[in-house]
């Protein structure tokens, strides 16, 4: 680690959460292209406060090419005029990517390790056949990574989820990253089967504030955090 001694660790990771509290109100109330710089340089933050931790450990480079990505998938969706999504899409694709193997090279537990594997083999290949079954000629490439970005996001909030204990951090920060992309896409759903004004899913959708980026900033700050969590071996 850069930062050796206990008090300045703790006066950096004080500034950084307060920095990411103060930039996570800013992005909610101010305008247009103010709040953007907000929402990029949270994410820019996140990794650059990661490199005050370096240290030589697969779990620590996972997890800066996770953050590295993610900051490369918001230049192109927050970022950029317009908005780039394939380019972003395969950023996070390589983000969850970084993070499964994070857990995997992580957990003690050989049988679950296998499990992790053979699940995302499988559950990818179906998720292909899937998406060309139904969207048929229509299947490009956004919709194949979208779809295999979101399979693997969800399969790391479940083996996080098992190993929860030994890195609550990690396991609620991709939980809060899963719930981000949800509401996206639900809000995404909603251009095509419109969800009355009056009905509860569309108050959850649109509650008056950015709901994705409410969940989407602190699932970084805990996904930053969860490096400095000294994690116990669970079988």
């Amino acid at each position: 680690m850069i930062i050796q001694n206990k008090t300045m660790r703790a006066v950096a990771l004080s500034l950084f959460v307060a920095v990411e509290a103060t930039l996570g109100v800013l992005l909610q109330t101010v305008p247009g292209r103010a709040a953007d710089a907000c929402r990029f340089g949270s994410v820019i933050l996140c990794c650059l406060f990661c490199l005050l931790f370096m240290q030589r450990s697969y779990a620590y480079l996972l997890t800066q090419l996770g953050l590295v990505c993610t900051v490369g998938a918001d230049y192109f969706l927050v970022w950029s005029q317009p908005m780039v999504q394939l380019p972003a899409m395969l950023f996070f694709l390589v983000a969850q990517s970084a993070y499964a193997a994070r857990l995997h090279l992580s957990d003690p537990s050989l049988p679950r390790r296998r499990v992790q594997v053979g699940t995302i083999l499988a559950l990818g290949a179906v998720v292909l056949v899937v998406t060309r079954l139904v969207l048929g000629a229509n299947t490009d490439a956004l919709a194949v990574v979208s779809m295999l970005y979101y399979t693997v996001l969800v399969l790391n909030v479940v083996f996080a989820a098992m190993r929860a204990r030994s890195n609550p951090l990690l396991a609620i920060g991709l939980v809060l990253f899963l719930c981000c992309d949800t509401v996206i896409g639900l809000d995404m759903m909603d251009a095509y089967l419109p969800i009355p004004s009056d009905a509860l899913l569309y108050r959850v959708i649109h509650p008056g504030f950015d709901l994705a980026w409410a969940c989407y900033l602190p699932s970084q700050v805990l996904i930053t955090l969860s490096l400095l969590v000294g994690t116990r071996k669970t079988k």
